[in-house]
């Protein structure tokens, strides 16, 4: 593919820790062919937790950026940790990002690594998209977790 830069877009993967960013872009990266298996936390075998701390603790701890072809469109996606000592790493992906996508746990809802993103990407003026995740788990409640976010931030 030539890369023009009118066909490259760097999304932000943005929420508090455990909201499911790193298994998201796992699965982004599978769904296009990126990568052949799909990676899981569990065996520490995700794209973007590579590092033995991250593998060990089994949860991000440095921004990590994946990228992949689809539909004649380049993408960068930077998988950013969710805890809030490294919230530097979620700034400076935010920084270079031309959206940010959110992913909020169904289970937890709107959380404190969630909101101080959001307040990044209003620094930034990005975009956003919100994406509820964790859906498949038992007695979630969709309307109460999307009303919590409505209610926060509007429509």
């Amino acid at each position: 593919m030539n890369l023009q830069t009118e066909k490259i877009r760097n999304i932000a993967l943005v929420g508090h820790s455990g909201a499911g960013k790193t298994s998201f872009a796992e699965a982004m990266l599978y769904s296009t062919g990126a990568v052949n298996r799909y990676g899981t936390i569990q065996d520490g075998t995700t794209a973007s937790d590579y590092h033995s701390d991250e593998i060990d603790r089994q949860m991000s701890i440095h921004a990590t950026l994946l990228s992949f072809e689809y539909n004649d469109m380049f993408f960068n996606v930077l998988d950013t940790p969710g805890y809030a000592d490294f919230l530097g790493d979620v700034k400076g992906s935010m920084r270079v990002s031309d959206m940010a996508l959110f992913l909020v746990d169904a289970n937890g809802g709107l959380q404190i690594g969630t909101e101080r993103a959001w307040k990044y990407a209003d620094e930034y003026s990005l975009p956003r998209m919100i994406c509820i995740n964790g859906l498949d788990h038992e007695n979630i409640d969709f309307e109460e977790t999307f009303g919590t976010l409505q209610e926060r931030w509007g429509n």
